[in-house]
């Protein structure tokens, strides 16, 4: 009797530990999911902000607001987003294009829709690089902490908060998926993972050529792994650098055409040499210390003397790379962090100079992720080392307050992405020696009716850079609203000499040429405007205006058309297109073309008074003396003789 209860009772603990045993095995997986939720809720907590933002002057218009790809989604937008001849604005990048394009359809210009797109992308950006570090290092804690460093950096706020970034977005996204294939691959080793994999690569490619430094992180993944090297582990990786070479030439070819690449005239190599020395350096601190950051880096001033900072650049990587060598050169963690960081980083030094920015904060979304994998990597190994004690709960805290204060300016940082205005002044405040801030900054007092704060910041940005095409044009629309038509013509011609193919300065000079009566000279700047960009909505609607200034009613007619036909949302077009056809007393489509103008610009009181004319011509007087009157009240002049003789032809009518 004793015998069997001692059984049983041995038995029941047997029964206990093995309950534990799987509870303890199912730990990890119950801990990985609310780890992943935690730092899911903090991403969109610090990232909620951002849907109340608006557009910015800083490529959006460009991409979005004043291109016709975008907001005519179809078949043969389709086929020239796709063909390898096209780019825009310096970067062959369609599947961004088309998202933007589903967004424009979906919110129209109502930016909210565009920011809650890129946060939901920034959310499944964060989960993946969740799941890769999963798989990669089998913790998840490890993985804990590199998502949530990716998720809450502020570096990460540009690509995230800024329209016209939706490449980043999108890129990392299918970049993370081709790994997280990768790793999967290396276990099952199947045809579909491995296509999986590649395809996934490819998409990455299609959304930005950044995305051709794949096929080294995947070998560095081998390296991580200790896979055995032999012959089919290179031929697998084949098709991933053949199509990282075919896309790095489109890359290329794209920037070309686009005049991005460009020399830097006013700076020797070694000096360039050393500017990407210096923004290595601000890649690594500012992983760290992530402040201060701006939406443009600009070189510093030639002869004004270069900071202690950029001078020990070179200097304090030799000696990181020392550390590096005599510490870790056996330690492949660390290794295949600092590696997938100098790999993904490497691109953008500005060694083949790209713009006018030495460095920038959204160049960091994937590169970041190789620094985080070392401060996961050293929490794991201050674990083990002292796992009781005090200096594990140090560094453990400093891991949570560096997350805590990261995710703080990450949340200040949205407000500075609020609108052009902030973003500029945020720059300016920073670099006030940067004139692209200063024209930028101005561009968006001039499109809020602040001519004056415009014509001083576009005074600031030409006498920081006197040779500024941009900033000529943009002052040369204030000198022609101001009535100094001929300085406008000036600032054109100028801004030619420095850039003589710049289709901006032919169309404003164009349009004050007109109004100077130069028709002849008008006619020609346009024409140059179309050679160029033969798709041009607003060179063909300016070119329909200088004709309807010569009666030429009938040509004018044609040239609007063409310029709906191009951008169907046109409203301006709209707008004249209406005074045509009320010419040529095709009065219905006159009423639909006003109608469509005055549903974008309600409180245009011109339009009212065109609306006015067309229902006169239709003899709907009681309509016409009501749109009158609307656009009376919004400011706009209407002759007393006007509403008298609108009165007599209703009162006529009623007899």
């Amino acid at each position: 009797m004793k015998k069997t209860l001692k059984k049983k009772t041995l038995s029941k603990k047997a029964d206990e530990a093995a309950v534990k045993s799987q509870e303890k095995k199912n730990q990890p997986g119950i801990l990985k999911w609310f780890l992943l939720a935690g730092v899911l809720a903090l991403s969109l907590f610090i990232y909620y902000p951002a849907l109340e933002n608006e557009w910015t002057n800083w490529d959006d218009r460009g991409y979005v607001l004043e291109n016709p790809l975008t907001q005519n989604l179809n078949a043969e937008t389709l086929k020239t987003l796709f063909n390898p001849n096209h780019q825009e604005m310096g970067n062959y990048h369609p599947l961004p294009m088309i998202s933007l394009a589903l967004d424009w359809k979906m919110y129209g210009d109502d930016a909210k829709g565009f920011h809650r797109t890129a946060v939901i992308f920034h959310l499944l950006n964060t989960a993946l690089v969740f799941f890769f570090i999963l798989l990669l290092l089998e913790s998840a804690w490890a993985a804990a902490i590199v998502a949530a460093l990716f998720a809450v950096h502020p570096a990460h706020t540009e690509s995230v908060a800024w329209i016209s970034e939706r490449k980043d977005v999108m890129y990392v996204c299918f970049y993370l998926l081709s790994l997280i294939f990768y790793l999967m691959n290396s276990k099952m080793n199947s045809v579909l993972t491995y296509s999986l994999c590649l395809f996934t690569f490819l998409l990455s490619l299609l959304s930005k050529g950044q995305a051709v430094t794949l096929p080294v992180v995947l070998l560095g993944i081998d390296y991580l792994q200790k896979r055995e090297w032999k012959w089919k582990t290179l031929i697998e990786k084949i098709p991933f650098f053949v199509l990282s070479i075919v896309f790095g030439l489109l890359a290329v070819k794209a920037q070309a055409m686009s005049k991005s690449i460009a020399d830097i005239p006013y700076y020797n190599f070694y000096e360039k040499m050393l500017f990407a020395a210096y923004s290595l350096f601000s890649y690594f601190y500012k992983a760290i210390f992530p402040s201060p950051l701006s939406a443009f880096y600009p070189y510093p001033l030639k002869g004004m003397g270069y900071s202690w900072l950029i001078w020990c650049s070179p200097v304090l990587l030799l000696l990181i790379a020392a550390i590096v060598f005599w510490k870790f050169r056996t330690n492949r963690v660390v290794i295949f962090g600092l590696g997938f960081f100098l790999v993904n980083v490497a691109l953008i030094l500005q060694i083949l100079p790209v713009g006018a920015a030495i460095m920038a904060d959204r160049y960091t979304y994937l590169a970041y992720i190789g620094l985080f994998i070392l401060i996961a990597y050293a929490s794991s190994e201050f674990s083990k080392r002292f796992s009781s004690g005090m200096m594990k709960q140090v560094f453990s805290l400093a891991v949570v307050v560096l997350i805590i204060t990261q995710s703080v300016l990450a949340y200040d940082r949205i407000a500075v992405w609020k609108n052009s205005e902030t973003l500029w002044l945020d720059t300016i405040k920073k670099y006030e020696y940067a004139p692209v801030a200063h024209n930028n900054l101005g561009s968006y007092y001039q499109k809020n009716n602040r001519l004056e704060e415009a014509l001083n910041e576009f005074n600031e940005a030409i006498r920081l850079q006197p040779k500024y095409p941009e900033a000529l044009i943009n002052r040369s629309d204030i000198f022609r609203v101001k009535g100094n038509t001929q300085q406008a013509i000036n600032d054109c011609t100028h801004a030619l000499q420095y850039n003589p193919d710049y289709p901006g300065a032919h169309m404003n000079r164009g349009i004050a040429l007109s109004i100077a009566g130069k028709y002849d000279s008008a006619y020609r700047d346009f024409k140059l405007v179309l050679i160029a960009e033969p798709n041009n909505s607003h060179a063909y609607s300016n070119l329909g205006n200088l004709l309807d200034m010569q009666g030429k009613t009938d040509s004018a007619l044609m040239c609007y058309n063409r310029a709906i036909e191009i951008e169907p949302t046109y409203a301006d077009c709209y707008k004249n297109r209406a005074r045509s056809n009320l010419a040529f007393h095709h009065y219905d489509a006159a009423l639909s073309d006003i109608n469509y103008a005055i549903s974008a610009y309600e409180n245009d009181g011109s339009l009212y008074a065109t609306r006015a004319d067309i229902e006169f011509a239709q003899n709907n007087f009681q309509a016409a003396i009501d749109d009158a009157t609307r656009a009376q009240q919004l400011g706009f002049n209407i002759n007393p003789a006007y509403f008298e003789m609108l009165k007599q032809k209703l009162l006529r009518e009623s007899k």
